[in-house]
């Protein structure tokens, strides 16, 4: 019998119906379809498919051994789900860093790069080597050669040896060379960019088909270090209850389709975030100056103008190409404060903007939209990369205003285009699984939070499970548990709803600078509104057909390019994590206790904010059982109690860098 994974990594892996694979079936049921690899450390896998018609399937150590955790595949199968074909797409690893282990006859014979992680391992053969060679142990940087026949299915080239100690310099590129992300764009791309003007050309800020918006008093709400500003918002209220402006920045009057500029972001797909720097989508003569909504400087701006009435229900949306001037660049500091100081000053110039938020937060919430506000870790590092500090991320009712008001602006553009019936990239989040939501009730009674797998089953219930887990000791683990829960939200050419949002219709229409899918929205709403306006015929037959298709075929190349990014970002702040944690071998702190697995207990500590393990083993006072169904951790003899919540000292043992994690010890409470 094929070994099965386990019920986490199932339902670990979520995906839309709408976002489904589409099959190519013969009379025969031959299946051809695309997968991700997912690669056991002990040489077998998984593929893991983009639909959920089809389960994963299991690859046998021989299959997988010239695969890579990561590979993107071109998958055929037959109706008894057996492999006929597996055709790489394209190599996720295009280098890696590793430990270097020489040849047991001498560095003539070359010597091999182990590269281990927590669920994947792999030994790359270094055939030759220019200059020194490397000691066992040093910390290399290879490039990887793939074979298709021969000894090897891979080999690696020296790129890069950082000694017996891999410094903090390192991590970016080392995240980089695992998930096949650039930094830098092509030379086309960048000599695009450079023919660009620095400023909007007068006869773009002339056109008749922009509506001058240079009048309204557009304000830009961002973090303290950002550098490129792509929305702006604006609210004025009336008799019958708010008008909400939200301008974008039009990237798509720049970035021509099919150009160098293009064909870069859309490989990309989105722009990656890493605590050093981030690799942008787009060129920064793009998003840093000539589509950054710089105050007092005139951009061109897709803009859309919302009607509310005084509880936030929508009425009337209007769209428009623009011309906008932001009047001013706030922080969500900055204008928290000012909320702080002025929550009974009607006449506050801002206060219209934080009564419609405050109206539509309340009518979202009531519609039985998720609010998880779960902690983020907030990074200080130097440029070479070496931490100054983690802290939790902190959040404000800014923060909230802004979300609130991008929430409402791709709802509305989704339903204007709904409207007319247009083709359209959706972002979809379908409904959880009855059996991933039977996991979580499980979960939840065994920290007292109880109720029917009848009202699991209601999206409105759930959502008030989560509100009402606001400053329970368990609140950190039930929420992320739940997130895991669910489906991962993805971009389809296919209408569907959007599950955590309860909202029956959504798309990404506010970050064109950092998002690809929300480029792809600003030019299918252009086209739509100029043919509304023009008169012109809408697409149809044999046009309709192939238009659907290429966004059919975008979106699924974006929701996979986006679990990539997101993916390389929580790595790149879980070794920085590792890294903070590194300097305090042997001290002591304050923790939380966050959750339990067979294998130890998860703490979190606060400063530096990070998570580690206490393992089984090393309580050796007593034999510690996990007690799944209580969710607790309980010593046979004296009867020692851990539960969730609970405060501890601990003390830092060792960091693996290699793998990634923490290893705590439990220290006496002082």
């Amino acid at each position: 019998m094929c070994p099965r994974r386990n019920k986490e990594k199932k339902e670990r892996r979520g995906r839309s119906e709408s976002g489904r694979a589409r099959l190519v079936r013969s009379s025969k049921g031959i299946r051809k379809l695309k997968a991700t690899f997912d690669k056991n450390a002990k040489g077998f896998g998984f593929l893991l498919f983009d639909g959920e018609e089809q389960e994963d399937v299991f690859v046998s150590p021989r299959q997988a051994q010239a695969l890579f955790h990561g590979d993107r595949l071109s998958v055929t199968l037959n109706s008894q789900n057996e492999i006929l074909e597996l055709k790489v797409l394209e190599h996720r690893f295009r280098e890696l860093v590793g430990r270097y282990s020489p040849h047991p006859a001498g560095p003539s014979h070359g010597g091999w790069v182990l590269y281990e992680r927590k669920k994947t391992r792999a030994e790359i053969y270094l055939p030759t080597f220019k200059g020194r060679p490397p000691l066992e142990g040093d910390w290399l940087r290879v490039a990887l050669t793939f074979h298709s026949t021969g000894p090897f299915p891979v080999t690696g080239e020296l790129v890069q040896n950082y000694g017996a100690a891999l410094p903090a310099s390192a991590d970016i590129g080392m995240i980089a060379a695992e998930f096949n992300l650039s930094e830098n764009h092509s030379p086309a791309s960048e000599q695009e960019a450079l023919l660009l003007p620095s400023v909007p050309a007068t006869s773009d800020l002339e056109d008749t088909r922009r509506i001058d918006l240079r009048h309204i008093p557009f304000i830009t709400i961002d973090g303290e270090t950002a550098r490129d500003f792509d929305d702006a918002v604006y609210v004025e209220r009336d008799r019958s209850g708010y008008n909400l402006w939200v301008a974008i920045a039009d990237v798509s009057h720049y970035v021509v389709p099919g150009g160098p500029i293009d064909r870069d972001a859309k490989e990309r797909g989105t722009s990656v975030y890493f605590p050093e720097r981030a690799f942008h989508m787009l060129p920064r003569a793009l998003s840093e100056n000539l589509c950054s909504l710089k105050p007092d400087q005139p951009r061109l701006a897709f803009a859309v103008k919302i009607a509310f009435d005084r509880n936030g229900v929508p009425s009337t949306t209007e769209l428009f190409e623009s011309v906008i001037q932001s009047r001013r660049r706030a922080t969500y500091t900055e204008i928290f404060a000012e909320w702080e100081q002025n929550r009974r000053n009607s006449a506050w110039e801002f206060a219209p903007h934080f009564s419609l938020f405050l109206a539509l937060r309340k009518t979202r919430l009531e519609r039985g939209s998720i609010d998880f506000d779960l902690p983020e870790p907030e990074l200080r590092v130097t440029a070479d990369g070496e931490v100054l500090s983690i802290a939790q991320r902190p959040r404000n009712d800014a923060h909230r205003l802004i979300e609130e008001f991008m929430i409402a602006a791709n709802e509305a553009v989704t339903r204007w285009i709904m409207e007319r019936n247009w083709p359209f990239v959706y972002r979809v989040h379908d409904d959880p699984s009855p059996e991933s939501l039977e996991g979580f009730r499980s979960l939840a009674a065994t920290v007292g939070v109880r109720f029917s797998s009848k009202e699991a089953s209601s999206q409105k219930f759930m959502a008030e499970v989560i509100r009402r887990l606001d400053g329970h000791p368990a609140q950190a683990l039930l929420n992320m548990s739940f997130l895991r829960s669910l489906k991962q939200a993805v971009y389809s050419a296919d209408h569907g709803t959007h599950y955590g949002l309860a909202s029956e219709a959504y798309t990404h229409f506010t970050s064109p600078i950092r998002r690809y899918p929300d480029l792809a929205v600003h030019r299918m709403l252009r086209l739509a509104l100029r043919t509304e306006r023009e008169r012109q015929k809408k697409p149809k037959g044999p046009a309709l057909e192939l238009l659907e298709r290429e966004l059919a075929e975008l979106a699924e190349h974006c929701s996979y390019r986006e679990r990539l990014a997101a993916e390389a970002e929580r790595e790149s702040i879980r070794l920085k994590q590792v890294r903070a944690i590194s300097a305090h071998l042997g001290s002591e702190f304050d923790a939380k206790v966050i959750g339990f697995a067979q294998h130890g207990i998860f703490v979190q500590i606060n400063d530096p904010y990070c998570e580690g393990m206490i393992p089984k083993d090393s309580l050796t006072d007593d034999f510690y059982e996990f007690d799944e169904e209580h969710m607790t951790f309980r010593g046979r003899k004296k009867k020692i109690l851990f539960r969730i919540g609970d405060s501890l000292r601990v003390q830092v043992v060792r960091a693996n860098l290699e793998h990634r994690q923490i290893e705590l010890a439990l220290q006496p409470t002082k």
